[in-house]
């Protein structure tokens, strides 16, 4: 181990030395060879001394409306920080997650900032992979109108790490026209596990091949479905006690989950028969009208854009608590922006400058519009976010409503009794090895979906071991 430590630093060190050399820093701006999937746009009159190189993320071809209003975005900003020399970048955080981003950082090639998303963030600051933007937060001017629910995600031992694009907590989608041709009414906002159970068998037709009810049967998406039930019977799966990190989930309440899933499968057999679905599986019944109740956080755009329901028959739910009055508490998610920690202190500064460049202006009101008008000239809805990176309160917010006001019936309206609860109980994800967690919990779910007499307290007891002896027990805290 020592070893590989020292062979690490050898190499940084030597990265470092030839980053000096190449021009790239805060005074360079020598150019990228050909071929490295980067475009040099190089401003004019711009004095070569002053210069301060950025790569930014280029959306791919296919996003006409983005890569626009990216280029116009380059050229507003390059006019008002000339000395700024931009290159463009094609790789994102989906191509490989942190693995690939480790391996770019080592070569020198990660893009001044990166996009990723809230399941990083324990990973992304235990690695050094995101820069500490505290003092730069500090400084912004806009920073106390930020969605403080996202700045949490990246808060990390009093350190800011990332800078919010948008988020979501958990939700469900219902397709209304299931329940109203079943004659079956549609169960209140503030629902409970009963109420779903009771939902999804008004609608559940085996023999029609329609299924009451779906979450994610195969990937570590089932985990992660799985999860906000455990949040709900009131096990948030790990625990911090003088100084060590405790797998929690073999408890009373993880029984309940199980048994909640064991019920769906075998009891009231609401789930499709083929229940072994990935998410885009999930999506794909949903389309086909062949899913009433779907476990999935972009169920109105699956509904609406990609399927052709009326608005008002593709629902959007909170999750369920497990009893009346207790919280129904669900992951929030979201995407995010990092930046090198690799770079200068000037170009991490014009990083942060770049990315937050038309947030609270006028121009990104602009830019949403644009996106508007595309929908609305391919016949579809546009769906704001439900978590925007501004306040929902802010000034700038009444300011983006009175643009969304100007198209009805082609920007979609959240139903107020929804927004009331929706987001009232939104909670992290686990925060150490949360996707080695969730492959384990996909594994206990196969097997009671796939076994009626599975043992319950049995898969969480070993689940437990195992996820306790393989991750956390190796950690330092």
């Amino acid at each position: 181990m020592k070893q590989a430590k020292i062979f690490m630093l050898l190499a940084l060190t030597f990265m470092l030395a030839l980053a000096g050399c190449s021009g790239s820093g805060a005074g360079g701006g020598g150019a990228q060879p050909e071929g490295d999937g980067t475009v040099k746009e190089n401003p004019k009159g711009a004095g070569q001394s002053e210069q301060v190189t950025i790569t930014v993320q280029y959306p791919p071809p296919d996003q006409e409306v983005d890569r626009k209003a990216m280029d116009d975005k380059i050229a507003r900003f390059q006019q008002q920080y000339p000395q700024v020399v931009i290159e463009k970048s094609d790789w994102f955080y989906s191509d490989g997650g942190a693995a690939t981003l480790g391996l770019k950082l080592a070569a020198g090639e990660a893009p001044s900032y990166y996009n990723t998303y809230a399941t990083e963030a324990k990973i992304l600051t235990d690695k050094g992979y995101a820069a500490d933007i505290t003092s730069l937060l500090n400084g912004y001017e806009y920073k106390d109108q930020i969605n403080q629910s996202l700045l949490d995600i990246f808060h990390v031992d009093g350190k800011y790490y990332a800078i919010p694009q948008g988020g979501y907590v958990m939700s469900v989608g219902l397709n209304a026209k299931l329940f109203r041709d079943n004659g079956a009414e549609l169960p209140p906002y503030d629902w409970t596990w009963e109420e779903m159970i009771e939902a999804a068998k008004s609608i559940n037709a085996p023999d029609k091949g329609i299924a009451g009810f779906a979450v994610a049967g195969q990937s570590n998406a089932a985990g992660w479905n799985l999860t906000n039930f455990m949040y709900q019977a009131g096990d948030f799966v790990e625990e911090v006690k003088d100084g060590k990190v405790t797998a929690t989930f073999n408890s009373e309440a993880g029984l309940k989950v199980l048994e909640l899933y064991r019920d769906l499968r075998w009891k009231y057999n609401v789930l499709p028969g083929d229940w072994n679905l990935a998410n885009p599986d999930l999506s794909n019944l949903y389309k086909q009208g062949r899913l009433g109740i779907i476990f999935h956080s972009g169920s109105l755009n699956t509904g609406i854009n990609d399927s052709g329901f009326a608005p008002e028959d593709a629902k959007i739910y909170p999750l369920p608590s497990m009893e009346k009055g207790s919280p129904n508490y669900a992951i929030t998610g979201g995407n995010f922006f990092v930046i090198n920690p690799q770079q200068s202190p000037e170009q991490q500064k014009m990083a942060f400058k770049f990315i937050t460049y038309d947030y609270f202006q006028d121009s990104g009101i602009e830019t949403e519009e644009l996106k508007i008008q595309e929908r609305q000239k391919n016949k579809q809805m546009h769906i704001p976010e439900l978590m925007p990176y501004y306040n929902l309160d802010s000034e700038y917010a009444k300011r983006m409503n009175q643009m969304y006001a100007k198209y009805p019936g082609v920007v979609y309206e959240y139903d107020p009794e929804f927004m009331k609860i929706y987001s009232s109980n939104a909670m992290p994800e686990p925060p150490f090895h949360a996707q080695e967690y969730y492959a384990i919990m996909t594994n206990i779910i196969q097997e009671i979906f796939s076994n009626k007499n599975a043992d319950l307290r049995q898969l969480l007891k070993d689940g437990a071991e195992k996820m306790q002896a393989a991750y956390l027990d190796k950690i330092e805290l």
